[in-house]
């Protein structure tokens, strides 16, 4: 299995994969592709995919954040998804673990985090990151 960051290659892929999330929120191709050009030079988000030796499986947005009170940083998951091509084999938890290994290596990492309404998917988040009591606010700004 591998976790790489995400390169112009993976564009369309990308795109395609984030297509169920979107909801009824539509965007086109170029579109996307002038917003991922501007994640790709960033140094507080990164696209990273996942897979196998022969396909990718997945991908999780990773967006970096400081922590002053821990002198460190923390990472939250946000669009983690598996291709419908390779849910119920177990690529969630994997990714997630994969996730964990790479930026633990990091010594100023005090954190990850993922936020979910999602019942399909809470039971995987708890097998791997411990559940908290943390409550969550948030208001959507300029929709598309």
């Amino acid at each position: 299995m591998f976790l790489r960051k995400a390169t112009l290659n993976d564009l369309e892929w990308i795109y395609k994969t984030l297509e169920e999330l979107r909801g009824n929120v539509n965007y086109s191709l170029d579109s996307f592709g002038v917003y991922f050009k501007d994640i790709l030079k960033s140094d507080v988000c990164s696209i990273m995919i996942f897979g196998n030796e022969h396909e990718k499986v997945g991908l999780v947005t990773l967006n970096k954040f400081y922590m002053p009170r821990y002198l460190g940083i923390g990472y939250e998951m946000e669009e983690f998804v598996i291709h419908k091509d390779f849910r119920k084999k177990g690529y969630s938890y994997k990714m997630i673990e994969a996730v964990k290994k790479m930026i633990g290596s990091d010594p100023q990492v005090r954190k990850l985090i993922i936020k979910s309404n999602g019942e399909d998917s809470k039971h995987i988040y708890a097998k791997a990151l411990s559940q908290t009591d943390l409550i969550s606010f948030q208001i959507y700004l300029n929709k598309l």
